[in-house]
């Protein structure tokens, strides 16, 4: 389909929590550290005509003068300028490169990204060369006129910069050493000043004045030819990373500062194009729709846009921030990118997994909402996250769970945290094979299979499966689940369908772990778990509605998508009879398929536009778990549906129309942003790859 060339997407190294935010017409953006949102400064491309008119790529929100803070000179006379519009624009964006054509002008970006490789048995030249916190960019002026041009590249920011110290050729600025940008073309000339037409007016030729917001460089385009610019942007932060637990970015341990980070980028330059183009080729190559590619390309430079690689001595720590919230290793987030990076780089799985088996584990008691003072033996379970912008949180809490709240916004999620943790060393161990991980935590899989049985109930004869014990950490209060802004239909922990489909499948990645560590005897409680819940969902089955209410109870008629998500887990895992439509779970499967045959109707889950409703009760979806349904019920489910075509395009407009100052955007009402902005979740949409 036809989109607007005019939206942001982030431009991110891999683990560098940096972004080079730039695409949105008439808007802020630019290069920015650790922060959750685009930046706020201009970027200045384009040239300037020997008869004195100015050509602007439109990457800036508008043309500002810092100079009349010093004087009264407002530069009154100021050139022609033209800044080139939607209709002036064509836009190619890929999986690693996007690129801008404007008359005369060629601009691309390009953002290399592969498997990083595991720091327990890479080599220092493969460390490094993945950590490189760096962006590429290449500006080509074809000047088919007969007047020489003055072509031009500057960055604003409000921390003022300094020359670039580095090495020989090398010319260009940083900002306070944490982040600049480079390029050793021997034909252009550095500048820093107030704007970029008193820079090329030849003013002053000062090449130490520091006062202007906006630094670049400026070249020579003479008439009948062409030119290209290769520039080099990159970030640095040396020292603690991060509070309360002290951490260094993985790149300080292979790079000294911005100096050597230019030098190692333009030095390795070919190697990176490389990287960039085999990518762009892989997506190219699949068999997907448009929109699809483009949803992939969108969601994957938004993930890395909130990662951190970071280090404690000698043991890697990767981080993965919840875009604008920042908090770190939201743990269902983990269980929804687990395939992206189980798929690239499967060691930061096991990372995180234990991290939080380390520190973000806890046992607790569990209560009957019928009598919350009366408490019963719980378990393990995982915090929701680490922490909070850089913070780690206190051993054993998270940044956003709180006592005393009835399933409400910021309640604890203690259920569906074990059960994600449970889903995401199933899938990690189905990957990987990794027998060390297995044994080492042996004592780890038989706590929760003890705790999710006791979250079912603690006595044996009354269990059914589904959760319906709540966590003492509520102090009375109720759980919720991932869809922490939702109406009880998808909101509520306690006998909801989603959970409970978690639920089961967790009890199957179990019942394999176990097995696999000759515990046959627990191996078989986790298969009766399973068995347990497929039937009460199964008999939960509602004929006069047309399919499964989301909350099984309180007379709940609300119908849900994410009933069939867990799906995924053990279709990845491996499992693939336990998903079948003739398999032992197969009434159960079937089940399911007929519930989102039922509901994927417009004015039940579909959008007028076409996309997916999560809750048909709740004007609110979240684009990771519209990804991640759409391939359970095409790919496991083999559902078709009249429309169907027009979901993915209506998805799009959604990121492209809806969120185009953030980049990407994973929650949605009526495709309207209304949260979880410049977000790394959608990467779920990795799965379509395996279609």
């Amino acid at each position: 389909m036809k989109i607007t060339p005019s939206f942001h997407a982030q431009h991110s190294p891999m683990g560098a929590h940096s972004s080079f935010t730039l695409g949105m017409f008439g808007a802020v953006g630019g290069f920015a550290l650790e922060k959750g949102g685009p930046a706020e400064n201009g970027t200045f491309i384009g040239y300037k005509t020997a008869s004195g008119k100015l050509h602007y790529l439109p990457f800036f929100a508008e043309i500002t003068n810092d100079m009349e803070r010093y004087t009264l000179d407002d530069m009154k006379n100021q050139t022609n300028t033209v800044i080139y519009g939607e209709s002036d624009i064509e836009r190619d964006y890929q999986w690693a490169t996007d690129s801008f054509k404007a008359p005369n002008i060629d601009f691309k970006i390009t953002t290399p990204f592969f498997a990083i490789p595991d720091p327990a048995t890479a080599s220092l030249e493969e460390l490094k060369f993945a950590s490189c916190p760096a962006v590429f960019l290449s500006l080509t002026l074809t000047n088919d006129s007969d007047e020489d041009w003055e072509g031009f590249f500057g960055l604003q920011t409000q921390k003022y910069w300094s020359a670039l110290n580095g090495a020989p050729g090398q010319k260009g600025f940083t900002s306070r050493n944490e982040l600049g940008f480079v390029t050793s073309d021997s034909e252009s000339q550095p500048f820093c000043d107030f704007t970029v037409e008193r820079a090329l007016s030849g003013e002053h030729t000062q090449k130490n004045f520091l006062l202007g917001s906006i630094a670049g460089v400026h070249f020579a385009v003479p008439a009948g030819t062409t030119k290209t610019l290769e520039v080099v942007v990159g970030g640095y932060i040396s020292g603690n990373a991060t509070f309360n637990r002290p951490t260094r970015y993985a790149y300080t341990n292979y790079f000294s500062g911005l100096q050597e980070v230019f030098s190692f980028a333009q030095e390795n330059l070919g190697r990176y194009m490389e990287e960039a183009a085999t990518r762009d080729a892989e997506l190219a190559a699949s068999p997907l729709s448009e929109d699809q590619k483009f949803l992939i390309a969108h969601a994957t430079r938004s993930y890395y846009g909130s990662t951190e690689w970071l280090t404690d001595g000698d043991r890697p720590i990767w981080v993965v921030n919840e875009g604008e919230y920042l908090m770190m290793n939201t743990l269902d987030l983990t269980v929804d990118m687990l395939f992206f990076e189980l798929r690239f780089n499967p060691w930061t799985v096991r990372n995180v997994l234990e991290f939080f088996v380390e520190n973000y584990s806890y046992i607790d008691e569990v209560f009957s909402p019928d009598d919350t003072a009366k408490l019963y033996p719980g378990g393990i379970s995982f915090t929701h996250d680490m922490g909070v912008a850089n913070t780690f949180s206190p051993v054993g809490y998270s940044s956003y769970e709180s006592s005393g709240l009835d399933r409400k916004c910021f309640s604890y999620m203690t259920c569906e945290q074990l059960t994600n943790w449970v889903l995401c060393a199933g899938a990690y161990m189905a990957k990987t094979g990794d027998s060390e991980f297995l044994k080492k935590h042996q004592p780890v899989f038989i706590q929760c299979l003890e705790s999710l049985l006791n979250r079912d109930n603690p006595d044996p004869e009354k269990r059914n499966g589904l959760m319906n014990m709540e966590s003492s950490r509520t102090k009375g209060g109720g759980e919720i689940t991932t869809y922490d802004s939702l109406d009880h239909s998808l909101g509520q922990a306690r006998n909801n369908v989603y959970l409970a489909g978690k639920c089961w499948a967790s009890y199957l990645a179990l019942e394999q772990m176990l097995n696999q560590l000759d515990e046959s005897g627990l191996a078989a409680e986790a298969h009766q778990g399973a068995v347990r819940c497929a039937d009460s969902l199964e008999k939960a089955f509602d004929s006069t509605l047309g399919f499964i209410p989301a909350v099984l109870e309180f007379g709940n008629e609300s119908a849900i998508i994410p009933a069939a998500e867990a799906l995924v887990y053990p279709w990845e895992m491996g499992l693939k009879d336990a998903v079948s439509l003739d398999g032992e779970f197969g009434s159960y499967i079937r089940m399911l398929k007929r519930h989102l045959e039922n509901i994927l109707k417009p004015g039940v889950c579909l959008y007028d536009d076409g996309g997916w409703k999560l809750s048909s009760s709740a004007d609110n979806s979240w684009m990771s778990k519209i990804c991640l349904n759409q391939y359970v019920a095409r790919e496991i489910l083999g559902i078709q549906y009249d429309g169907e075509e027009r979901a993915d395009a209506a998805h799009v407009q959604w990121e492209v129309e809806g969120s185009k100052f953030y980049a990407c955007s994973d929650q949605f009402a009526s495709g309207i942003p209304k949260g979880s902005l410049y977000y790394p979740r959608i990467v779920t949409n990795i799965l379509w790859m395996n279609e």
